[in-house]
């Protein structure tokens, strides 16, 4: 079987199961992928850290798991060579090895001489990986794969934790403390169950921990193959992941207070979830070093105004998901980030947030498929891009920004409603503290447009309507058939982009710029 999936999700898909067996819930693999990026060397730099969490097997346990993942053993002769392929570049080098070795087998279906006999095994990895595709890009699947080919998850045993210091793993002593090859869950509901002497080896499967912990409590546990931690936390409690490995999702789902999360790999995507009253969760990564860190955060039904503090990351993907009980359509989170340079926001809820970041220079919110409602704080000179997929609500920060907004008057763009003149205005984009002459606004649409040149009779006019309905009709038939026309209703300026007709219409678009009375010719482009 030729493979089927992108270039672009190939890093992510072969990572997952040359390690894990499976493949990461839909909100973790879009997560990962903006994590992943589309470039060889930020590819190359997701593998790294994705591997990074994987730093305490040796190197022959290391070959062993990854060629085993591949469908490559038993191969003696093979499994030594890469050991001491990993000795000679360093095991901190594993995730890049192990994308090699993933794309090398992926390219031998039609292997010829040594290398045929790798062709079964390959088309075999292939087909995993086709089918990995259409599971992690199903927004139905919000756990992650069972290990193993895909197919039902399959539900294992509930453990209970105890107020003792447990031992829970396939092989413990009592029955009550073992857990078993299937995606088992671990419960620490009693607040103190949870504790830093715990050992808990959830094997294969997906493995969940909900654990309630006091206020004020300090804990590490020491984890292996759990793959999912869900924390209610009270105030001031703190939940160090740095004796866990193989953890993929670590989330909070209520705190009473403050609340952190400390050794935290860069590979594991933190959450707010179901969040209930709100809170503040700081996290702190470990391995962050140098000038460009990346990690990933998720906010789905963070209903409560919460915050999450991140330090030390220069970029951070947020993904804005559905919660588990649906409590919201709009996530609403502050995000403080002293070291962003850059955020990447996807997903597909609408969210709600405050970036405070002075660093910050780039925020990318083109994969956010649902409304954004964005407010800048503490930043100067911003690039913003967005998509025209929904009524998107920018409030900029000092200095020179630029706004980028994409895919505007066409079929794919959000329609606007030209119902009523409260209507049309509700689905327009609005863009608020723009400094005409300081920033600027850049605009494209599915066909290619050019600024219409009204004159100032025809400007009066427009400013002259009843409406806010009548305005914009008036301007869509004075600008023309793929034309963006600036003109000023009431207090505030509006760029209408126009569809290939010439009259107001559904496919067109509407960016609303509060507040600025005149917009120099300067300050906007379309094209």
């Amino acid at each position: 079987m030729p493979k089927t999936i992108w270039p672009f999700y190939e890093p992510v898909l072969m990572l997952n199961r040359a390690f894990n067996n499976q493949v990461p819930s839909n909100a973790s693999f879009n997560s990962q992928l903006v994590a992943a990026g589309t470039t060889p060397e930020s590819n190359a730099a997701f593998a790294f850290q994705f591997g990074a969490s994987f730093a305490n097997l040796t190197e022959e346990e290391l070959s062993t798991k990854i060629l085993g993942n591949l469908g490559v053993l038993p191969n003696a002769g093979l499994q030594t060579a890469v050991k001491n392929y990993l000795v000679e570049v360093g095991k901190a080098n594993v995730g890049i090895v192990a994308l090699q070795l993933g794309t090398i087998l992926s390219g031998l279906e039609n292997a010829t001489g040594d290398q045929a006999a790798y062709s079964g095994a390959a088309i075999a990895w292939n087909i995993e990986l086709a089918a990995s595709y259409n599971y992690s890009a199903n927004p139905a699947n919000i756990w992650p794969s069972p290990i193993g080919p895909i197919g039902p998850s399959l539900p294992g045993v509930t453990v209970l934790l105890t107020s003792g210091d447990d031992a829970m793993s396939p092989a413990a002593a009592e029955a009550k403390f073992k857990t078993t090859a299937f995606s088992d869950t671990i419960l620490a509901r009693t607040a103190g169950f949870l504790s830093t002497a715990d050992v808990i080896d959830g094997a294969a499967g997906i493995d969940t921990l909900r654990a309630t912990l006091d206020a004020a409590a300090v804990v590490s546990p020491t984890l292996t193959s759990v793959e999912n931690v869900f924390i209610k936390a009270g105030a001031g409690a703190q939940f160090s992941a740095s004796g866990a490995n193989g953890l993929m999702d670590l989330r909070i789902e209520a705190a009473a207070g403050p609340a952190t999360f400390s050794g935290v790999n860069l590979a594991t995507t933190v959450g707010i979830q179901n969040s209930g009253a709100g809170g503040t969760l700081t996290v702190k990564f470990a391995g962050a070093s140098g000038p460009t860190d990346s990690a990933n955060l998720l906010f789905a039904d963070a209903a409560g105004h919460d915050e999450i503090i991140v330090a030390d990351i220069e970029t951070l993907n947020v993904y804005s998901a559905a919660g588990l009980v649906a409590e919201t359509t709009t996530n609403q989170a502050r995000i403080t980030a002293t070291h962003a340079e850059k955020i990447t926001l996807s997903g597909s809820q609408a969210l709600t947030t405050t970036v405070v970041a002075a660093k910050l220079s780039v925020i990318d919110a083109s994969g956010l498929t649902a409304a954004l409602d964005l407010a800048l704080a503490g930043t100067s000179g911003v690039s913003i891009s967005l998509n025209a997929l929904a009524a998107h609500t920018v409030a900029l920060g000092d200095g020179a920004d630029k706004v980028l907004i994409a895919g505007l008057a066409g079929v794919a763009a959000r329609d606007l409603d030209i119902r009523t003149a409260t209507s049309l205005e509700a689905s327009a984009i609005e863009v608020v503290g723009f400094v005409s002459g300081t920033d600027a606004i850049q605009l494209s649409s599915a066909n290619p447009a050019a600024k219409a040149a009204p004159g100032s009779s025809e400007l009066a006019s427009i400013a002259a309507s009843s409406s806010l309905l009548a305005a914009a009709t008036l301007a869509a038939t004075t600008a023309g058939a793929n034309k963006a026309i600036a003109f000023r209703y009431g207090a505030d300026t509006y760029i209408l982009v126009n569809d290939g007709a010439t009259a107001l219409g559904e496919n067109d678009s509407l960016v609303k710029l509060t507040g600025v009375a005149a917009l120099a010719d300067a300050s906007w482009a379309v094209g």
